[in-house]
C-alpha cells in the first residue's frame, strides 16, 4: 500500500497528539495525577514512627498521603487513599538527646500502597493492605554511607521524649508507578527526595510489638513522566513507516 506524503503527515500528527493528549493525566491503580502540573511531584504526608536511640537499633512507621501536587485525595484518588511503611532504617551512632544533636542512619526501605477508605492512625496494618503502588529504597547520595540524616531540636535525657527533623533520597524499585517515578531527576540520579519532622505522641501506639511513639509529617519531592501506550507506540511507528514510504515514492517518481 502506498501513502501520499500528506497521508504519513497525518498519520504522524495522529500519533503525536495522542501521544500529547497521554501526557495530560495518567491514572495508576486508580490514582490519577497530572505530569504537566507546577507541582508535579510534591505529596505531603502524616506519619507515626518509632525510635532509635542506640547504634543498630532499627525505626519502622507508616502513614497516609493526605496530598498528591498539592490536590487533596478527593481528587487524586477518588474512593480510594495512599497508605505507606517505612523500615529497615538503621542507626548509625548512639544519639544522647541533646538539642542540635545529628543523627544519621543507613539503609532502608519505603513501600506504598493504594486501598480502600480504611486507614486508621492506630492500626499499622490499615497501612499495608492495599494494591502496591510504589516500592522505594533509601540511597546515599553524598557517599558517606547514610540514607537519612538529621537534627534533634528538643533536648531530653528520655529517648522517648525528643523530636527533630531529618531528610534523604530514594530511587524507585518496583510498584504498580515504578515507570513514571523511575525518572533520576535527583541528586545523585535518586528519585525522590524527602523531609520529615517527627515529636512525641501523648499516647503511644503499640502493634505487633512495635511501640511507635512519634508523630509527624513528611513532605515527597521529585518529577513523573508520562509513559506512552503500547498503542500509541505502534501508531506512532505506523506513521514513520508511511512517512518513509513516502519518501520512497517521491524519490522514484
Amino acid at each position: 500500500m502506498k501513502l501520499k506524503p500528506i497521508a504519513a503527515s497525518m498519520a504522524i500528527s495522529a500519533a503525536m497528539a495522542l501521544m500529547s493528549g497521554s501526557a495530560s493525566a495518567i491514572t495508576v491503580s486508580g490514582v490519577t495525577w497530572d505530569p504537566n502540573s507546577p507541582f508535579d511531584f510534591v505529596a505531603q504526608s502524616a506519619l507515626f514512627e518509632s525510635v532509635a536511640t542506640t547504634a543498630g537499633q532499627t525505626i519502622t512507621g507508616y502513614g497516609k498521603i493526605n496530598l498528591f501536587n498539592l490536590e487533596d485525595q478527593d481528587s487524586f484518588c477518588p474512593g480510594c487513599e495512599l497508605t505507606f511503611k517505612f523500615y529497615d532504617y538503621v542507626l548509625a551512632a548512639s544519639i544522647t538527646g541533646t538539642a542540635g544533636e545529628t543523627f544519621n542512619f543507613t539503609g532502608g526501605k519505603l513501600d506504598v500502597y493504594v486501598s480502600s477508605r480504611n486507614f486508621s492512625a492506630t492500626n499499622p496494618a490499615t497501612a499495608t493492605d492495599g494494591t502496591l503502588f510504589l516500592s522505594l529504597a533509601g540511597i546515599d547520595v553524598n557517599a558517606d554511607t547514610y540514607t537519612l540524616t538529621g537534627t534533634l531540636t528538643t533536648a531530653s535525657t528520655i529517648g522517648a521524649q525528643i523530636a527533630g527533623q531529618g531528610s534523604g533520597y530514594f530511587n524507585v524499585t518496583g510498584g504498580a508507578a515504578a515507570a513514571y517515578f523511575d525518572t533520576n531527576g535527583q541528586i545523585g540520579g535518586s528519585d525522590i527526595l524527602y523531609t520529615s519532622s517527627f515529636t512525641p505522641l501523648a499516647t503511644p501506639i503499640v502493634s505487633g510489638g512495635v511501640v511507635y511513639t512519634h508523630a509527624g509529617t513528611a513532605e515527597i519531592t521529585g518529577d513523573t513522566t508520562a509513559v506512552p501506550e503500547p498503542g500509541v507506540l505502534a501508531l506512532l511507528g505506523l506513521g514513520l513507516v508511511g512517512l518513509g514510504a513516502a519518501r520512497r515514492n517521491k524519490k522514484s517518481a
